[in-house]
Parts: structure tokens; C-alpha cells; sequence
């Protein structure tokens, strides 16, 4: 009879811990991580002058060739006092993603020794109205993304007139002890800021 007597106590619990299990599992909260990539397009910024990438560079190498006015008295190509002349710089942002500003500065490479030959005007994209060249500004712009070409033609000239600062013997002694005279571009670029 003692027997008797814990059957229903055996069941009892049987049935609470089954019970128990079952309110645990509907009431159990569920939990499984998964990770996801997620893939993301950062923005070019392959700036090219004159065909030739600055991307890494400092310096970069691309020949500038300046195209100086013809003239009865003064052989092809070549700058003199009162010469006239051009060259042109052309920024392709076809492979940049973001709009930027630009800043160019034009100086020779050794003022001190010749600094009457000078850049005096510019144009965008060859423009009819020239700008006068401000060597303390430079000449700046906007190129908003993905544009294909942008053309800075530099206008440059040996001064000769009556704002020159160098003297006929001078003048002569540049010619004498120079075959050639550097001019450097310098540029500087600079994204846009998107929050602005």
C-alpha cells in the first residue's frame, strides 16, 4: 500500500516538470546572431592634368609647352623682351566623385633673377574675356564631379614695358647667361566639404 501512496506523487511531478518545460519553451526568448557585409562605394579622386594622374604624386612629370606670338624680329618659340605667350593646363575630373576647388599659383622658378617674365592673364576653358592674373590669389575655381575637361590657358610675357623692374643690361645678361628659364604651376585641390 506504501506503494500506492507515491504513484500519485511520481505523476505529480512528472507532470510539473513537464509542465515546466513546456512554459519554459513558449515563454523562452529566441537568440541567433548573423552577420551581413554590406558593401559600401567609396568616391574617386583620380584628378588627371594634362593626361597625367596626381594621384601619390607631388610632382608630376607631363611637359607644359608654352606657345609664344609670332614675330618678324624674334625666331619661333622662344620668349624675349616684350614677348607674348600662352600655355595651357587641362584638369579632367571624369574619374573624381566629388566636387573640389582648386587653386593655382604660377611663379618662375627663380624671381629674383628674372622677374619680369611674368603669367599677366588667364582664362576657363578659353573664354573670350581674359582675367588679370593676382600672383597673391592665384587662380581659383569649383569643377564639380565627374566633369571631363576643365582648360586654364596661362597667359605669360617677358615685361618690357614701363612696369618692368629689369634694365636693357639686364635684360641682355638673362638672354646672355640662360638658354632656358623653369616656370613652376603649382596646384592645389581640395574637396568640398558636404557639410557646408
Amino acid at each position: 500500500m506504501k506503494d500506492k501512496h507515491y504513484i500519485p506523487i511520481i505523476i505529480v511531478i512528472i507532470l510539473l516538470i513537464g509542465s515546466i518545460f513546456l512554459i519554459q519553451s513558449t515563454l523562452a526568448k529566441y537568440r541567433k546572431k548573423v552577420d551581413q557585409d554590406i558593401g559600401i562605394s567609396l568616391a574617386k579622386w583620380n584628378i588627371k592634368l594634362n593626361d597625367e594622374s596626381i594621384a601619390n604624386k607631388s610632382t608630376i612629370s607631363g611637359n607644359v609647352t608654352p606657345v609664344f606670338d609670332k614675330s618678324d624680329y624674334v625666331a619661333d618659340n622662344v620668349v624675349a623682351p616684350g614677348v607674348q605667350g600662352y600655355f595651357d593646363i587641362v584638369i579632367d575630373a571624369t574619374e573624381v566623385d566629388v566636387t573640389f576647388t582648386y587653386k593655382l599659383n604660377v611663379t618662375t622658378n627663380e624671381e629674383e633673377t628674372y622677374p619680369d617674365i611674368v603669367a599677366y592673364e588667364y582664362s576657363i576653358d578659353r573664354e573670350e574675356n581674359k582675367q588679370t592674373y593676382n600672383k597673391e590669389e592665384g587662380i581659383t575655381g569649383t569643377i564639380q564631379h565627374n566633369t571631363e575637361n576643365t582648360s586654364i590657358r596661362v597667359y605669360i610675357k617677358w615685361d618690357d614695358g614701363e612696369t618692368s623692374s629689369m634694365t636693357n643690361p639686364e635684360d641682355t645678361a638673362l638672354a646672355i647667361n640662360n638658354s632656358e628659364i623653369t616656370m613652376n604651376a603649382e596646384f592645389l585641390f581640395e574637396q568640398l566639404n558636404v557639410t557646408e
